[in-house]
């Protein structure tokens, strides 16, 4: 009996040794990392999740989040009502009833990354380490168009790291950002997703889109930390869903055939108005020309010889006139002989003939 007894104690000595051990580990390790762990996308966003007991927690403290820097924490940003302000990069909203406070980081950038701080008036809540790196995939905004009872598919890429995440669309909504499905599915029955690990792409679909269905959506993730159990989530792409009926869609290709043809009327006027202009400019050169050409003509033809006739009754005639045989009339002048006779003379030559 006392042997057993004694048995049963040194195993419990060992047991006790054993789990004294494994809690130091596991509080050296929690104090050597005390900063939850965050990661995000340069471009992209992220949601940070802090709680606190709201019992222990006077409501009426104020709810801030800071940037550790040594010994100094710079506050980012305080308590707003609504999480999504278009003009801020950073925001938080604070939800006493369950003790959450929840950190809105947009435009991320790698001079984001570092440790950070939840805050009630003084007194730190939780610590957060950040790390924002670059991914070739992601960060971006785009926009896409769905027509009014038709299917919208918005694509969605994310960074290998999140393969083991859960997927998640999210929609600004009155100043939140409301997820579009939960553990158990979708909110919305017309909504649906569909994930490809391999790829890392998931796909939601939009069935019957209606009205409502136009807005600002975010691609994402929701991340848990190992450590402590607290989501958060890295927002990867920016999607503006535009939502148009058929009338204004055909009042636009419309509106787009107008231009096209008002553009192809402006071009051919444009070049028959250039063909006409070189058109006449090569006929008024020619006419000029031809002007040019008849003057010389008409100058050569008009030219007067005169020719001297001696009392003997010879004529004799200017050399250049009898080179040029296309004279109509040749000019000659009668020399009084020297008895003159009653009255005088003129004797007028014709142009020989060839």
């Amino acid at each position: 009996m006392y042997r057993f007894t004694e048995t049963r104690v040194l195993s419990s000595v060992k047991m006790m040794k054993t789990l004294l051990f494994f809690t130091i580990c596991l509080i050296k390790g929690h104090m050597g990392d005390d900063a939850d762990a965050v990661t995000g996308i340069s471009g992209g966003s992220v949601i940070i999740n802090c709680l606190y007991n709201p019992e222990t927690t006077k409501e009426q403290r104020a709810k801030s989040f800071c940037k550790v820097s040594g010994s100094e924490c710079t506050t980012m940003t305080e308590e707003n009502n609504d999480l999504w302000i278009p003009e801020e990069r950073f925001s938080l909203t604070d939800d006493n009833t369950v003790g959450l406070i929840s950190v809105l980081i947009r435009n991320l950038t790698v001079n984001d990354s570092g440790t950070y701080r939840c805050k009630a008036d003084s007194k730190s809540i939780q610590e957060k380490k950040l790390e924002v790196t670059e991914e070739s995939c992601c960060g971006t905004s785009e926009e896409q168009s769905a027509y009014l009872g038709g299917t919208a598919v918005i694509r969605c890429r994310y960074p290998e790291k999140y393969n083991s995440s859960l997927m998640q669309l999210l929609k600004l909504q009155n100043g939140s950002l409301i997820a579009c499905f939960t553990l158990g599915g979708a909110i919305d029955p017309r909504f649906s997703l569909n994930e490809n690990k391999q790829e890392q792409v998931f796909t939601v679909t939009i069935v019957n889109v209606s009205r409502h269905d136009d807005g600002v959506y975010f691609c994402g993730a929701r991340v848990t930390n190992n450590q402590r159990k607290i989501a958060y989530s890295p927002l990867f792409t920016e999607i503006q869903l535009h939502v148009t009926d058929q009338e204004q869609r055909d009042s636009s290709v419309l509106s787009d055939l107008h231009v096209i043809i008002i553009t192809v009327c402006v071009c051919l006027v444009v070049v028959l108005a250039g063909g006409l202009s070189v058109l006449l400019l090569k006929r008024r050169c020619k006419k000029t020309q031809d002007q040019r050409s008849t003057g010389d003509n008409d100058e050569e033809v008009s030219s007067v010889y005169y020719a001297t006739i001696t009392a003997s009754g010879n004529t004799s005639l200017d050399t250049s006139a009898q080179e040029t045989l296309r004279l109509n009339t040749v000019y000659d002048t009668a020399h009084l002989p020297t008895n003159p006779s009653d009255s005088d003379f003129y004797s007028l030559a014709e142009q020989p003939k060839i």
